[in-house]
């Protein structure tokens, strides 16, 4: 198994790329979206030529994501490994952020409206914001690496690849969760699924009513608590 978030994202994806691997809901809204392991890859390439190319993310740097439980929040995560940046739960060389501005940061803020499929802004952004959904389209859904990580390169605070991969227990199942995927307490489920080959169904605002069938349509093999 590799020890590098990159690589092991990369084996998944030729292991099982078109079956279906983030399924996101959000009740509030009624969206649905399902994401198979290559269209998630397209994403996270698209993501990470954005980052590199447009706002200059270098090895050692780090991000912040300020989403809710979201499969943009995912795309970031791997994003973010992709270009041999870590994650970080305090203020990152960059943000990204929802339409409720939460956080910022140290040297540039990006904004995702939560639309389907990524969509842009419908109104002006706060100065020094970045619309991500008017940016990301623009670029290539293949990502070549200056300078990739290594297994002992800083992914979340101060854990390595190696700690991430080393630490997390390998899921098989299809999953439903509640849960951010990227938080300090969620990325080792994430990095779980992506190791054993399992898949998501992501859900927020989830409507307890709807879940009992969501189980059966999603054909669900566990429900993992938040």
């Amino acid at each position: 198994m590799s020890r590098v978030l990159p690589e092991l994202f990369a084996a998944a994806v030729r292991r099982d790329g078109g079956a279906p691997f983030l399924t996101y809901y959000d009740d509030a809204t009624g969206e649905r979206i399902e994401l198979s392991a290559v269209t998630t890859a397209n994403w996270v390439a698209k993501t990470a030529n954005l980052l590199v190319d447009e706002y200059d993310l270098e090895s050692g740097e780090t991000v912040a994501i300020g989403l809710p439980p979201h499969w943009l929040g995912v795309v970031w995560a791997l994003s973010t490994w992709s270009a041999g940046a870590a994650l970080t739960t305090g203020t990152g060389t960059l943000a990204i952020t929802g339409p409720d501005f939460a956080i910022r940061g140290e040297r540039e803020t990006v904004a995702s409206a939560l639309l389907p499929l990524g969509g842009r802004f419908r109104e002006p952004l706060p100065a020094g914001v970045h619309d991500y959904g008017a940016e990301v389209y623009n670029h290539p859904d293949v990502f070549v690496p200056f300078d990739p990580p290594s297994p002992a390169s800083p992914a979340y605070d101060e854990l390595t690849h190696d700690d991430l991969i080393g630490t997390a227990e390998p899921v098989t199942d299809r999953i439903l969760v509640t849960r951010d995927l990227v938080s300090r307490d969620g990325v080792g489920l994430l990095v779980g699924v992506i190791a054993g080959g399992g898949s998501i169904v992501l859900c927020r605002n989830l409507d307890e009513s709807k879940l009992e069938r969501r189980v059966a349509d999603e054909k669900v093999d566990r429900v993992v608590g938040s």
